[in-house]
């Protein structure tokens, strides 16, 4: 039995795939790029939606008692509700499976992912799902109510745990074809410990997603069930659980779980910066176990706030503090191989700089979490919940960003503008951090045993502008890479098939690769980084013969 379903590679004439696919190869195709397109355009529109609808949330902030964006504050919950739920499910999860969709199968030396029509149907499970939950929520649903769930609510808010459970089963059935396609379709000679950093990440986040997610979809189950007939203990129309439905489901946002939607940003820096520097990490192995850890520690599926206070569980203060030293392991060690590599004089390459800008906020974010679970500080609340959100999550979708950028010549079979980059990079990595640390150090003023709750007011409020300063920053970033797109997309020409030396199977084939990948097999592979090895055979080859 085929875990491909696709027939193998062709000659060397094979056509390219188009870099824009029509309605009818959206409707039929079974190759993967096409269908990982289709995930990073979903999640490029609903990163954007998500922007704007995070200045709307901030601009309410600042003047709660004068501005009244959303009609009411019932509704306000209801956004404020998808504004962090779907960053998590609908930006940073497709963009990363829509990454690995095209490039994991290349990396790996296969000729297409692993169950390829179960991967076309989770991505249009996927866009089905996201938008039943969108208009489910514009019709009056969301998760929950905070004057509690009435009759008219309770059919909206079930269409929206439908469209909800649609997404995460979506999600869950792209990482089955992401994980298997790591395991069972590698190239002769590739070791788990050989497989590219990025599939890797992949393969770890994958992991963590198919132990995790299906705990939510029981979660979503129990609420539905419920609220079509139930005892109605979830959003009670007494009042008295007027946030349960939310408070079922918002472990999957909250820390740890949350880290696990940024495991792959991990994986793009690690693979960016040898590319960069032009030689090999110094310990691969070492980077494979860190990225396996975080990934461990990024497992929060027992952590549920509903049935239990987690902040004084001895499990999540130890993953609060563990999580930390991953994250700076990683960053020292890709830090050292670009310090040991080529010297570079100019301004960095944008893929480059976007990866760093994403590991920055990782780090931050951890160091937030970590800061949430040390007892003297009790920072609680929802200010800094959501600010180690904003942190972990857009450095997520900046990480996201750098690998569009830099694999950009097999997604589209051109390269994205390098200068735009960098401004989106700077654009969107400064307004993460005045978005997320403003609401972290909110915290702070907000913790009843500093005493500052008359004193704290005025400075929350300047905290707030700031954050919706950071949210401004954010939608012109996103805006910004939807500009970078459009020009790619309209712009003819052809591109170097490897413009950056890249060092794994990816780079050997065409850009924009053929039908089935590669023109010939890639042979069998001896280190993590075949292409140097070939490089290094060539060049031994060259001097024997002189």
């Amino acid at each position: 039995m085929t875990m491909t379903e696709s027939p193998p590679a062709t000659s060397s004439a094979s056509v390219p795939s188009p870099r824009v696919d029509g309605l009818y190869d959206a409707l039929t195709t079974t190759d993967h790029k096409r269908i990982g397109r289709m995930w990073l355009a979903s999640g490029i529109v609903f990163f954007v939606a998500a922007a704007v609808i995070g200045v709307m949330l901030g601009i309410e902030n600042v003047d709660a008692g004068g501005v009244d964006l959303f009609g009411g504050r019932n509704n306000y919950f209801q956004y404020w509700s998808l504004y962090r739920l779907g960053l998590a499910l609908l930006v940073a999860a497709p963009l990363f499976i829509g990454l690995a969709t095209v490039i994991v199968p290349m990396q790996v030396g296969a000729t297409n992912i692993a169950f390829p029509r179960a991967a076309f149907a989770a991505a249009w499970s996927f866009i089905i799902g996201a938008g039943i939950t969108i208009v489910a929520v514009a019709a009056g649903g969301g998760w929950g109510a905070l004057d509690a769930v009435s009759g008219d609510e309770r059919d909206a808010i079930a269409l929206t745990l439908v469209g909800t459970g649609l997404v995460i089963v979506s999600i869950l059935l792209a990482s089955v074809c992401i994980a298997t396609t790591v395991i069972s379709l590698r190239t002769p000679g590739m070791t788990l410990i050989r497989v590219p950093l990025f599939a890797w990440s992949m393969l770890v986040a994958a992991a963590v997603w198919l132990l995790t997610l299906p705990i939510a979809l029981g979660n979503l189950v129990v609420i539905y069930v419920d609220l079509r007939g139930g005892p109605q203990l979830f959003g009670a129309p007494d009042g008295n659980a007027a946030t349960s439905i939310y408070s079922q489901i918002s472990w999957i946002i909250e820390q740890p779980q949350i880290y696990a939607f940024a495991i792959p940003a991990l994986g793009i820096l690690a693979s960016i910066a040898p590319v960069v520097a032009g030689i090999r990490h110094a310990q691969h192995a070492t980077l494979v176990a860190l990225i396996g850890v975080f990934g461990f520690l990024s497992i929060g599926g027992w952590s549920q706030p509903a049935f239990h206070d987690n902040t004084e569980q001895f499990v999540f203060i130890c993953f609060g503090f563990f999580a930390v030293p991953p994250v700076i392991g990683l960053i020292s060690a890709t830090a050292d191989t670009l310090v040991r590599g080529r010297a570079n004089t100019g301004l960095p390459p944008a893929h480059l700089l976007a990866s760093l800008g994403g590991a920055v906020l990782l780090l931050a974010g951890t160091a937030a979490g970590l800061a949430r679970v040390i007892e003297p500080l009790e920072l609680g609340g929802r200010s800094t919940i959501t600010g180690i959100l904003n942190l972990v999550l857009f450095s997520a979708i900046v990480s996201a960003i750098a690998g569009m950028w830099f694999w950009a010549p097999k997604i589209t079979g051109t390269e994205l503008p390098a200068g735009l980059g960098r401004i989106v990079t700077v654009d969107l990595v400064a307004g993460a951090i005045l978005l997320g640390g403003a609401e972290v150090v909110s915290g702070f003023f907000q913790a009843e045993q500093l005493q500052l709750a008359d004193a704290s007011e005025d400075i929350v409020a300047v905290f707030s502008v700031i954050a919706t300063i950071g949210s401004v920053l954010i939608v012109l970033g996103a805006f910004g890479v939807v500009t970078a797109l459009v020009r790619a997309i309209r712009t003819e020409g052809e591109v170097a098939d490897d413009p950056w030396g890249g060092h794994t199977l990816e780079w050997a084939t065409a850009s924009p690769p053929p039908a089935g990948n590669f023109s010939e097999p890639p042979g069998r592979v001896r280190s993590e980084a075949p292409l140097l090895d070939r490089s290094a055979d060539e060049g031994t080859s060259e001097g024997t013969e002189t």
